[in-house]
């Protein structure tokens, strides 16, 4: 039965990538099945896990077929997330989990899967970090899969996609996304979902606006209906009128203007008017980034987290694919240096094989340098792959998680160990590779006058710095308005971490989501960091606000704020000073994550 249409029917969702765009809704019928629950006799036992195991297979075979059907070259670079999809297949935690389910419970295959899927997404919603937790999806679609060939049911083609269209979806899974002949797709709106599902960084990869999370969105959306889609405010309008449809149309213009306008600084120095040059680095997950990375202008690597070497998969990274992985990035962004953070995950949780006790708070638990102090053999083998690479361009270490001196003074001495057996085993590497230490914790940010004196450089994480300095959950929907950046707490814990360095001589960076606004990086320019590492597609932007002021006032900008005493004044102290300085246009990009 068709849904009642909706006359200017707006949702709100999350921008996962920029654009705005009309369109016709194409929707993907594919809405949650229910699963059969049966207990099964134990006779049966034996031929329902052979049947789990066939689904298992088929879901191979598939996810091979449609990575071989990839035509499009620009689609085809992004084929390495089936293969991620392929390595879930193989984990052993899902299959043993669920054959043991249907083995002691004596119950069905979807039954026995569905189980396993709680106890999963139980771990993944422990994750603090968005881009790993955000993995849960890719779990979720594997598992979709295998139950629909339990079921017998047949995957909907979507290939046949014909006409510019608006694809509509409850989900929509990387190989769904890689299927379709994006000629043919103008955007993609979908109920759940994040900014760092794989397919939102395919659809920002490819261009293609896409608003994600809106939860309703299959509800209110009939096939055919005339859609508007903001992939940067994260709207949707349902059979807009004449009148919306041209006021989206003139802000479609003036957002078109101003990314072509942001583009142009991409290849320009970041420096500001008075002269003063700032490092602009990126953070990226994988080597296929890099491209982009250096397409918008970053001068190098301020982040590459490690840990997706280490996901979705039976074993361990040996130390050669460490080599490789980090020679790959150090090549592929020369002259500029790579940081690699060591892993900066709980083991307990996600390495296969070392899944010993369900912690009660696992953000403050067995995770990151702890672990790798715990597991120092697995710690040896990515500090040997790191040092080797360091042989083929710059490249520096930076230790996740350190709460005071003698977690850094051990890591460095672990560090002392394998470089010592390298020597030994004439193995070249950079002798003077820098150390640095990640500021995350509120211990490291008061004792940094300490932790200066034995680390080459700093590297400010402020997602985890906030929400530990304020006590807040960000995914915690009843507590996250509390997470605020510009908390008068954060402005007074970085320009105590800055001085602290400065003392010394070391560089300070900030990797954190701050570093990524424009509004918060003028903020932090004044507090003295001069070295930012952000998301790829923000650089050009960012740059563009600091060759358009001057380091000084920027200084005295963050001075008038530690006069403020809430958040609140801040943002409307900051809002005021960029209204001064920008464009209307430009002031109001740059001032929407200061909303209250």
């Amino acid at each position: 039965m068709a849904i009642q249409q909706q006359i200017n029917k707006v949702i709100h969702g999350i921008g996962a990538s920029s654009g705005i765009i009309t369109g016709r809704a194409y929707l993907v019928e594919r809405f949650k099945v229910r699963l059969p629950q049966k207990r099964i006799h134990p006779s049966h036992v034996d031929g329902e896990v052979e049947r789990f195991y066939k689904a298992i297979e088929e879901a191979r075979e598939q996810l091979q077929e449609v990575k071989e059907k990839i035509l499009d070259p620009m689609v085809r670079q992004h084929a390495f997330i089936l293969d991620v999809h392929m390595m879930i297949l193989d984990d052993e935690m899902l299959i043993q989990n669920t054959v043991e389910n249907i083995r002691k419970r004596k119950i069905n295959s979807e039954w026995a899967l569905d189980l396993t899927l709680g106890k999963l997404d139980a771990v993944f919603n422990a994750i603090e970090d968005e881009y790993l937790r955000e993995r849960r999806s890719d779990l979720h679609h594997v598992a979709a899969r295998i139950f629909r060939n339990l079921m017998g049911r047949k995957h909907d083609d979507i290939t046949k996609i014909k006409g510019k269209v608006i694809v509509v979806a409850h989900d929509l899974s990387p190989a769904d996304t890689l299927q379709m002949r994006l000629n043919h797709v103008a955007g993609f709106v979908t109920d759940i979902g994040g900014r760092v599902s794989h397919t939102a960084i395919l659809a920002r990869s490819l261009g293609i606006p896409a608003v994600v999370g809106l939860e309703a969105a299959t509800s209110l959306i009939n096939g055919g209906d005339l859609l508007i889609i903001d992939g940067e405010a994260g709207k949707v309008v349902i059979n807009p009128t004449e009148e919306i449809s041209e006021s989206f149309l003139e802000r479609r213009k003036r957002v078109k203007l101003l990314e072509r306008e942001v583009l142009k600084y991409a290849s320009l120095p970041a420096e500001t008017r008075d002269g003063v040059r700032i490092h602009l680095q990126a953070n990226i997950e994988m080597v296929e980034e890099i491209p982009s990375a250096k397409s918008h202008g970053a001068e190098g690597i301020g982040l590459y987290r490690t840990e997706v070497l280490y996901l979705n998969r039976k074993d361990l990274p040996t130390e050669d694919e460490h080599y490789q992985t980090y020679r790959k990035i150090v090549e592929n962004i020369s002259p500029g240096v790579a940081t690699i953070r060591t892993l900066d995950i709980g083991g307990d949780k996600f390495l296969d094989g070392y899944s010993k006790n369900n912690e009660m708070n696992p953000a403050m638990g067995l995770r990151a340098i702890r672990f790798s102090f715990k597991e120092t053999d697995i710690f040896k083998a990515q500090l040997n792959g790191i040092l080797r690479a360091s042989a083929h361009g710059k490249l520096r270490i930076l230790f996740p998680m350190i709460s005071g001196i003698e977690e850094i003074r051990r890591a460095k001495a672990i560090l002392e160990e394998v470089r010592k057996g390298l020597i030994r085993a004439k193995v070249p590497f950079d002798r003077g590779i820098k150390v640095g230490a990640m500021i995350e914790i509120p211990s490291a940010s008061v004792t940094a006058d300490i932790l200066a004196r034995e680390v080459d450089f700093f590297s400010i994480g402020t997602n985890d710095l906030i929400q530990y300095a304020l006590a807040v959950d960000r995914i915690n929907e009843h507590v996250s308005y509390l997470f605020e950046p510009l908390h008068p707490a954060i402005l007074r814990i970085v320009r105590s971490v800055v001085l602290s360095a400065r003392r010394v001589g070391i560089p300070v960076a900030i990797c954190g989501e701050m570093a990524a606004e424009p509004a918060y990086v003028l903020v932090l320019l004044g507090l003295g960091l001069e070295e930012f590492s952000m998301n790829p597609v923000a650089i050009p932007k960012v740059k563009k606000v600091l060759r358009m002021v001057e380091a000084e006032e920027t200084r005295s900008l963050a001075e008038r704020l530690f006069q403020c005493a809430t958040a609140t004044e801040i943002k409307r102290h900051v809002r005021r000073w960029m209204a001064e300085r920008f464009s209307e246009d430009f002031g109001r990009s740059i001032a929407e994550e200061l909303k209250t």
